[in-house]
């Protein structure tokens, strides 16, 4: 194995490790991978880098070549060959009155197949609408059921904060979200304040728990005395977004923002 790179294959996915094959790739790189499924096409997002120990001992996706202009318009025209599988996936199940929500289609790039993913509260098995919609179209499809969160994911949209969902614009995170999460960074423990679209805890919560968690191990306790620039003072409360903490000197009448690499 010579070098691998971390790919996506769709917005807000697992980064996959794949083998570079020599090639040097660069973050944003469009790239042709094979693997067990057939032909796929991804975003390099880690560029080259040595295999880890445990890759080594892996079977990994390996990249063809990079993409080219016309793959890009190959990817677009299948995009399109997708959605017509969604909209005739959600006209039969208007018409067949199933508790089902169908939230996106994608294809291999090699075109051999089309799989629709779809969400419901209870296990269903959609089976004969992928066969009548493949026989419509006159390709494979394929019928997945998902969760809300991976849902919400292939879906898209805005969240709280005005923005789009941190799931779909950034690769997937690896650890489990948990309420520890929002507790370590002060959040109120209200459902409207930390679930999502998907009702699920916010994937923000993931993305910026290691920089709270970083600020926590370098910053004093609240309460603690501590030497500022503007004298000597206690800390009464963290700013983790300006990697500060407000401080009330002695001496004064209002709390001042202190750096952490400033506090004595």
């Amino acid at each position: 194995m010579s070098t691998v790179v971390g790919v996506v294959f769709n917005a807000g996915g697992q980064v996959v490790p794949c083998e570079s094959d020599g090639i040097e790739l660069a973050w944003n790189d469009r790239v042709i991978c094979r693997s067990a499924r057939g032909l796929e096409y991804g975003r390099v997002v880690v560029p080259n880098r040595r295999p880890t120990k445990e890759e080594l001992g892996q079977q990994l996706r390996s990249v063809v070549r990079r993409a080219t202009a016309e793959d890009d318009a190959t990817r677009r025209a299948q995009r399109e060959r997708a959605e017509l599988a969604v909209r005739g996936f959600r006209r039969r199940v208007r018409e067949q009155g199933l508790p089902v929500k169908v939230h996106t289609g994608d294809t291999l790039f090699d075109g051999s197949r089309v799989t629709v993913t779809f969400g419901a509260d209870d296990r269903i098995d959609l089976r004969a609408v992928a066969q009548d919609v493949g026989r419509e179209l006159g390709v494979r499809v394929e019928a997945r059921q998902v969760g809300p969160r991976e849902g919400a994911r292939l879906t898209g949209g805005f969240g709280m904060c005005g923005d789009r969902l941190c799931c779909t614009r950034f690769p997937a995170h690896e650890n489990p979200i948990t309420l520890r999460m929002a507790k370590e960074q002060d959040l109120p423990m209200n459902p409207g304040r930390i679930t999502g679209l998907c009702g699920r805890l916010r994937c923000c919560l993931a993305f910026e728990h290691p920089v709270y968690r970083s600020f926590r191990d370098r910053a004093p306790a609240v309460g603690r005395q501590v030497e500022t620039p503007h004298g000597r003072g206690v800390v009464r409360a963290f700013k983790v977004p300006e990697d500060g903490v407000l401080v009330r000197v002695d001496g004064h009448d209002r709390d001042l923002l202190v750096k952490l690499d400033e506090l004595g």
